[in-house]
């Protein structure tokens, strides 16, 4: 077989790797939101929400990192929304699962509205404060099944995809709600990409070993 032959089946077989390996990255997007109001210390940011889109399970997961000073507490943690249809929707992977569960439906962030799903946590202000427990894991998912990291930002009545139930660490300070509204477009999770990446040059270097031959 010629040398032509060689690269042309190489060639070929780079662009079929390269496709499949594209449609692997697919397999989790991630979208990121910043708490960017609060109804006690203005508007700043306040943490960041990031939802990953996993298309082999359909399913949401949720990663909240709130900014450094500010712990979350109380009953009515964190709020989100989920666009239609709503059937069917729980909350499982509840990490840290020792201070947070799934809680009610309709739940009013006091300046923000009503969210339709929330998280509650079972520490107060002070115990927050002591474990500073700021950040909070957790996954979605529904009957439907989820298409894209972005089916869970849904503006509530009042203009906000999530909110959050807040201490700053300094107890002095008055504690509140934070909420936002404004995100990023999806990106692919920087793993798929990787493997992408190293997939490539693994066959780039199999195409220049054949060629020296």
């Amino acid at each position: 077989m010629s040398p032509l032959t060689n690269l042309r089946r190489l060639a070929v077989s780079l662009a079929m790797f390269a496709v499949v390996a594209l449609g692997s990255s697919i397999v989790a997007r991630a979208d990121n939101y910043v708490l960017t109001n609060s109804n006690f210390a203005g508007n700043g940011n306040f943490g960041t929400v990031t939802t990953t889109w996993n298309n082999l399970t359909g399913t949401i997961t949720v990663q909240v990192n709130l900014a450094a000073g500010y712990v979350f507490h109380s009953s009515g943690a964190f709020g989100f929304n989920v666009v239609d249809p709503d059937a069917g929707v729980t909350i499982s992977g509840i990490n840290p699962n020792t201070i947070f569960s799934a809680g009610g439906t309709g739940v009013q962030f006091d300046g923000f509205g009503n969210f339709e799903f929330a998280l509650d946590s079972n520490q107060s202000a002070a115990q927050a404060r002591a474990t500073n427990t700021n950040s909070l894991t957790f996954t979605v998912s529904r009957t439907a099944g989820f298409t894209n990291a972005g089916q869970l930002a849904e503006l509530n009545g009042s203009g906000w995809f999530f909110a959050a139930q807040i201490a700053p660490l300094d107890a002095s300070l008055a504690t509140g709600f934070a909420a936002g509204a404004g995100g990023t477009g999806a990106m692919p999770e920087p793993t798929s990409m990787l493997l992408l990446g190293t997939g490539l040059i693994g066959i780039a270097a199999g195409v220049r070993k054949r060629l020296r031959k």
